[in-house]
């Protein structure tokens, strides 16, 4: 009798080159033909591209989806006192000196959180995903448009929704792969 035991492999009905090429040209459209609620696709792409860097796996929800905000948060809070203290020191050193309070707080507090930790990469993924809609104004032109704030806060919110959007994109394009254990 043999002590060997049988490990099964995953095999892809559908293989991840051909899903990844499915994926993208279903998802296409949502950045082409809304309008001015067009989606920033680059971001869910990273986001998906963060899905399979942290594994592939659906468990990776456990470190993507509470560490994007994180990230956001700190980089919403950055340029929103940087831009309040703009208007006392000047609009570069306003956000030097923010950058020093909140991105120090980006990193410190990473302790606080074991899913922060782990997911590190979400969390920079976040912050930097944040920086980039907002200084792109890559956001719908709704509500207070005029209001700096409000453009930030709009920001944050469109990040965060086409970021995990993104994880969503990773575990959809491992499904349509349709993979089934052999033997």
């Amino acid at each position: 009798m043999s002590n060997e035991t049988s490990q099964a492999t995953v095999v892809e009905r559908i293989p991840l080159h051909w899903a990844v090429a499915i994926l993208v040209a279903l998802v296409l459209p949502l950045s082409l033909y809304l309008g001015e609620f067009n989606f920033p696709l680059w971001v869910a792409f990273i986001v998906w591209a963060e899905y399979f860097t942290l594994g592939g796996k659906p468990e990776t929800w456990k470190m993507i989806i509470p560490s994007l905000p994180w990230g956001v948060l700190c980089g919403m809070l950055w340029i929103a006192f940087g831009h309040f203290l703009g208007g006392f020191v000047g609009d570069f050193i306003g956000l030097v000196i923010s950058c020093f309070i909140f991105i120090t707080l980006l990193v410190y507090g990473l302790r606080w959180s074991q899913a922060w930790q782990n997911g590190t990469l979400a969390v920079f993924n976040g912050f930097t995903l944040f920086l980039a809609v907002y200084f792109t104004g890559t956001i719908p032109a709704v509500g207070p448009v005029g209001n700096p704030y409000w453009l930030i806060l709009l920001a944050g919110i469109w990040t965060l929704l086409h970021a995990w959007f993104g994880w969503f994109l990773g575990w959809f394009n491992v499904f349509i792969t349709f993979p089934y254990e052999k033997s």
